[in-house]
Formats: C-alpha cells, sequence, structure tokens
C-alpha cells in the first residue's frame, strides 16, 4: 500500500511541470508576402486587360490592399479601374484591371505593386497588431497586336454640292477611328487656304474634338469661300490631326467648277399621250415627267405646249412656269388639247418648248423642242362623202418601235398602221415614203444627212388599196446615224393616193422618233498590288474614259467591299464624252486572308437611267511584316586618304631619325671650326 502511495505521488510530480510546458506561450510568425511563381501574364495595347494573382507567405495578414504604381513612364493609363483593391482572401487569387497605353511597343516590362497590410506581432499570450508594407514588382508582357487607333478622313462633302466661284459653302470632313482603342482630345487644323483660291469665311480653321470611340466615326465643319476670280478645277487643302503624342496629316479635294459641264439638264421622261383616235370636243392629255438630272438646280423653267394648226386648241393652259428644279428633282406636267368641229381627219402635231437656266447661263436660256402628235377624226356628214371635206382620209393611226428606245448608230423596226378612216370609200394606187430630219450639228460627219435610211429598202412603199375603214401595217427597218444627237427626231410619212374615182390626194403624217446615245464607258487596267498587309493602306488606281457621243450624269466611283477605305470615292460630276479621268484611292485591310472588292462606277446615262459598271479586284491579306533588325557595325577608322596609320609613324621615325642626322653634323662642324681656333 505504502509502496502505491509513492508511486502515484512520484507521477503527479512528473505530469504537472509537463501540463505547464503544453500550455507555454509561442511567437507568432510575421508575414513576408510575395506573388506565387507562374506564368508571365500577357496583355494587350490598347485595352482594359484582367490578370490574375496568388499571394503567398500572408502569414497573420489581413486587411490586406494592392495598389498599382501607375506613372508617367509607364505602359499603364491611370483610371478608375486601377484604383487600389481589397483582397479579403489572401489564400485565393485575386484580379487586377489595368489599362495598357494604345500606341505601346510590343515588350516585357515591370508593374510595381504596394501592398499595405496589418498583422498580429509577438506571442500567442501577448500581441499586438502592426501596419506593414511591401513593395513587388512583376513582369508582364504587352503585345501590340490591336489596331492602334488611327483617324483616317473618309470623304468630304459639301454644301452645296457644286460650288462655283465666289460662292460660300460648308466642306464637311468625315472621318474614322480604325483601331481598336478610343481616341481623346483630338486638335484639327485645315491648312492650304488662299485668298485667291479658297479661304475661310467664318469661325476658325482650327477645331477640337472631345473623344472618337474605337471603329467610331467624326466630322468637323468648315465655313469656306471660293474666291471670285478662281480658275475651275480641283484644290487641294490638308487637314492635320494631334492625338496621343501623335501628329497626322491627310489630303482632301475641294473641286470649283465653272463650265458647262457642271450645268443643269433638263429632261423630258415618261411621256404619256393618247394614241386613239380623238374626235371633236373630246380631250387629248400628254403628261410627262420633267427632270432635272445635272448636278446642280435650273431655274426660271418655262414649258410651253402650242399646236401647229388652228383646228387643234387647248384645253388647259398652255405655257407652265417653274421657279426652280433642284437636282434630280422632277415635276409632273399636263396639258390638254381638242379638236375643233373645223378640224379633219389627220394627224395634228403639237409641239413641246422647254427653256430653262442656271447660274452659268446668264443671261442666256437652255431651250430645246419634242413634239407628239394628235390623231383627230372627223366622221363625214350626211350628203357630204364628195364634198372636200366628206373625201377619204388616210392616216397613221398607230405607230411602235423596236427597241422602243431608238440608239444611235444601230437598226430599228418601225411598224406603221395606216387606216382609211371613211366608212364608205376605197383609197387606192397609195404611194408612201418617208423623210426624216437632218443632221444639224455641223462637226458630224454626217452633218446635212437624213438622220434615219432604210435597210435593204426604199424610203417608198407601196399599198393596192385600202377599204372603208380598213387598215394595213407595214414594218420598216431603219438605221440610226451614230452622229445623232439624243432627242426626239420628226419622220415625215407622205401619201399620195387615190378614190374610186380616180381622184387623186395627197397627206403627211408626223412620227415623233425618240433616239438615245448609248453611253459607253471605257475603263483601263486597275493599278494595285496583289498582296496588303494588315492596317497598311493599299492604292487602287485606274483611268477612264467617255468614249461614248453623249455626256455621262452624276456620275460617282467608289471603292465598295469589307474594307476600311480612305479617298474612297470621288464625285466626277457631268462626264463629257471624249474626256478622261483618274482615280486612286486606297484600302485598308482589317483582317488576314483573300480579301476580294470592287470599283464601282455609277452615273446617269442620256434618258436618265442609272447604269452600274463594277470592276472585281482580290487582295492576299497578311500579317504586318517584322521590322528588319540590322547588325550594328563597327566604327570604320578614317583612313586620312588610304594611307595607315603605321605608315605615318614610320614617316616621322624617318623624319626624327633624319633631324637627328643633321643636328650631330652640325654640332661636329661646330667643334673641328672650334678646334682649329683653339690651335690658332
Amino acid at each position: 500500500m505504502k509502496r502505491i502511495i509513492s508511486f502515484t505521488l512520484v507521477l503527479i510530480l512528473i505530469l504537472i511541470p509537463l501540463s505547464d510546458l503544453a500550455y507555454a506561450s509561442t511567437a507568432i510568425a510575421e508575414p513576408n508576402i510575395t506573388i506565387k511563381n507562374q506564368d508571365m501574364p500577357e496583355l494587350q495595347a490598347g485595352k482594359v486587360n484582367t490578370i490574375k494573382l496568388q499571394l503567398e507567405n500572408t502569414n497573420s495578414a489581413f486587411n490586406i490592399v494592392c495598389t498599382p504604381q501607375i506613372g508617367e513612364d509607364t505602359p499603364f493609363l491611370p483610371s478608375n479601374i486601377t484604383e487600389s483593391i481589397s483582397i479579403s482572401n489572401p489564400n485565393q487569387p485575386f484580379e487586377l484591371k489595368l489599362n495598357v497605353l494604345p500606341n505601346t511597343p510590343a515588350g516585357i516590362y515591370p508593374l510595381e505593386l504596394n501592398f499595405q497590410y496589418d498583422y498580429s506581432s509577438g506571442t500567442t499570450d501577448s500581441y499586438t497588431i502592426q501596419h506593414g508594407k511591401k513593395d513587388i514588382t512583376v513582369y508582364v508582357k504587352i503585345s501590340s497586336s490591336a489596331v492602334q487607333p488611327k483617324i483616317l478622313v473618309t470623304k468630304l462633302t459639301t454644301n452645296p454640292q457644286f460650288i462655283a466661284k465666289g460662292q460660300s459653302f460648308q466642306a464637311s470632313i468625315f472621318f474614322q477611328n480604325i483601331g481598336d482603342a478610343d481616341i481623346s482630345n483630338i486638335s484639327t487644323k485645315l491648312s492650304g487656304l488662299s485668298k485667291d483660291t479658297i479661304f475661310l469665311e467664318s469661325g476658325s480653321d482650327s477645331g477640337f474634338i472631345k473623344n472618337i470611340k474605337a471603329n467610331g466615326n467624326g466630322y468637323i465643319t468648315y465655313n469656306l469661300k471660293a474666291a471670285s476670280t478662281v480658275a475651275s478645277g480641283t484644290y487641294e487643302l490638308e487637314i492635320t490631326f494631334k492625338y496621343n503624342g501623335i501628329e497626322e496629316t491627310q489630303k482632301v479635294y475641294i473641286t470649283i467648277s465653272q463650265s458647262s459641264t457642271q450645268s443643269s439638264n433638263v429632261i423630258i421622261k415618261d411621256m404619256i399621250f393618247d394614241t386613239k383616235q380623238i374626235t371633236p370636243n373630246d380631250n387629248f392629255q400628254v403628261s410627262f415627267n420633267l427632270l432635272n438630272s445635272g448636278p446642280i438646280s435650273a431655274s426660271n423653267i418655262i414649258v410651253k405646249a402650242e399646236s401647229q394648226d388652228p383646228q387643234v386648241v387647248p384645253k388647259s393652259t398652255s405655257i407652265i412656269k417653274i421657279d426652280n428644279l433642284k437636282s434630280g428633282e422632277s415635276k409632273n406636267i399636263r396639258f390638254l388639247f381638242s379638236p375643233t368641229q373645223d378640224a379633219i381627219t389627220r394627224n395634228y402635231p403639237i409641239k413641246i418648248t422647254v427653256e430653262y437656266q442656271d447660274i452659268y447661263s446668264g443671261a442666256e436660256k437652255y431651250t430645246f423642242e419634242q413634239y407628239v402628235g394628235l390623231n383627230a377624226y372627223v366622221a363625214a356628214k350626211p350628203g357630204e362623202e364628195d364634198t372636200p371635206k366628206g373625201k377619204p382620209k388616210l392616216i397613221i393611226d398607230k405607230y411602235s418601235f423596236e427597241p422602243k428606245l431608238v440608239k444611235a448608230g444601230q437598226n430599228f423596226t418601225m411598224s406603221l398602221s395606216f387606216f382609211n378612216t371613211n366608212s364608205t370609200k376605197t383609197v387606192k394606187n397609195i404611194k408612201i415614203f418617208l423623210t426624216a430630219d437632218t443632221v444639224a450639228n455641223p462637226d458630224s460627219p454626217s452633218s446635212g444627212g437624213s438622220v434615219f435610211t432604210p435597210v435593204d429598202s426604199s424610203n417608198t412603199f407601196y399599198i393596192d388599196s385600202i377599204g372603208p375603214k380598213g387598215k394595213i401595217q407595214k414594218n420598216i427597218v431603219m438605221y440610226t446615224v451614230p452622229d445623232a444627237q439624243a432627242k426626239t427626231y420628226t419622220l415625215t410619212a407622205n401619201f399620195e393616193y387615190e378614190d374610186a374615182n380616180g381622184n387623186e390626194y395627197t397627206a403627211t403624217e408626223l412620227i415623233g422618233v425618240p433616239v438615245v446615245q448609248e453611253s459607253k464607258l471605257e475603263i483601263g487596267e486597275l493599278g494595285y498590288m496583289p498582296e496588303a498587309y494588315l492596317g497598311q493602306s493599299t492604292p487602287i488606281s485606274v483611268e477612264f474614259f467617255n468614249t461614248g457621243k453623249v455626256t455621262l450624269y452624276n456620275m460617282m466611283v467608289k471603292l465598295e467591299g469589307d474594307f476600311q477605305t480612305e479617298n474612297g470615292q470621288y464625285f466626277v460630276g457631268n462626264f463629257e464624252s471624249g474626256s478622261s479621268e483618274f482615280f486612286e484611292g486606297y484600302v485598308i485591310p482589317n483582317q488576314a486572308g483573300e480579301l476580294s472588292g470592287a470599283l464601282v462606277f455609277s452615273f446617269e446615262d442620256s434618258t436618265g437611267q442609272m447604269q452600274e459598271i463594277r470592276k472585281e479586284f482580290t487582295l492576299n491579306v497578311m500579317e504586318m511584316a517584322p521590322q528588319p533588325e540590322f547588325p550594328v557595325e563597327p566604327p570604320i577608322e578614317p583612313d586620312n586618304g588610304g594611307i595607315s596609320m603605321w605608315v605615318w609613324i614610320g614617316l616621322g621615325a624617318v623624319a626624327l631619325a633624319a633631324i637627328g642626322v643633321i643636328v650631330r653634323r652640325k654640332r661636329k662642324a661646330k667643334k673641328e671650326i672650334e678646334d682649329l681656333e683653339i690651335n690658332e
């Protein structure tokens, strides 16, 4: 028993110190924050990038705040996204957003991170809260594969569109940011202005644009005026953009018009008139659209419709006045006529005259005429069949052309329907011969000759007879001379015929033949390099010619395709016959690979119809070519005209030796003289 008690006491004495040792106070390890090793983060210039970082050795650190050190000498752009961020869980990766400057060259850059944190200092029994900080440098790789921000002028428009000398106008220059980053605080300056050509009428030649989004557009407008003595032609101006430390100058062009090539051009389109026979007191309606197909407004327009015979009288106003007709604008015109009771069955010509002016015509007026025919039918009264008024009448009651618009220099088929209007009498021995207008242009090879000539036949044909109320149709193939002007010509049908009693009669009918000149645009070979580089401008050029006989109106040349352009469109205006022009625009590819595009020529022909010609091209777009690294050559020592340094050293040594020999000889001679003097 005593042994058991003694053993228990000894065990208690041993355990008590061990218990105290188990609960002894320990020191708290201080944090030594570092960044866990990982692949180098890659950032893209001109964009907001997100990187993930993981902390290590944080130990007792808490309330950790990370602040990127963004300064002027760093490639990062300060903004609200780079403010301090709180790291709530140091055991998890945290994200950091960095906005890289758009023009940062590709390379590896240091990123300074400042960490502020709190931690416990002391032991587990006794500690205090301390504040710590640490700067850590991480390295990031920045690539410039994104398209750098760049401003390109896309077009220039003027209001009004066509500018005469002495005229005030607004010039709006449109441009686009073709890069992947916004551009802010852009200043502009327009230069090349002169009081002798184009000068600033009001406002400033400098401008400011707050911001242009990536791939966004903008424009700036200047109030300009053309000098009163300026010659017609195209004048070059320059606009300079300054942004992000970059200064770029681009050219724009403004055309001053003075000649008739830019005049208005009023034409008659879509003419509709009654082809049925019109009886006395019935209305004959003729309507058409008056279109200004020229590039500038026409003014003081007068449209007159006049009967050439008193037996046809107007039933509406015969003169319509229009103060102004803008470029591309049309106005519907309508006239009414009616044959009187004194009219006879025949075709009555009605002359339509159009006069107008514009800013180039001065006091003179542009004038043109066109004719339509009214087919009058007057039934013979009872008992008048044998009187002159009751004589048999032969008329052309209907005619048509194939094609409907007769082209100069080509054949056409004319169908004529001859109608005997008399209800009781037959006409016989009918001779019909056609006469046409002559070519009035003195410079034309066909001047003085007929506009139309029959093909493989005569202009005279014979019909045996046509019964009462009978009709006979004849077709004749005609040829139009190549240099005929685009307008409506008059073809006259002359009739000679007899009635059943052998009485001879004559009559004439007028046929209006609309002639158009075929538009001929000759386009040369496109000039361009088949290989292009991403984001770099590639020129596309071509020369084109108007080889037709008529002016091409409102001509436009433009580049089309899935790419950006510079000087991508050119408004030629009225492209006169025999003229030539040159176009050069620039294609800026935005993706690598095969790129297809087209150069589109659009214009209005002499009939007012819009025509379009496309010239396709294909470019092979490659990534930006790497800049060659040129080795640094060791400096070349001057060779003093081709003699090496050692030669000069040798020559110097020889010279010194020669001087030494001469000095020694002089000293020896002097000593010999002195010895002689002593001996004497």
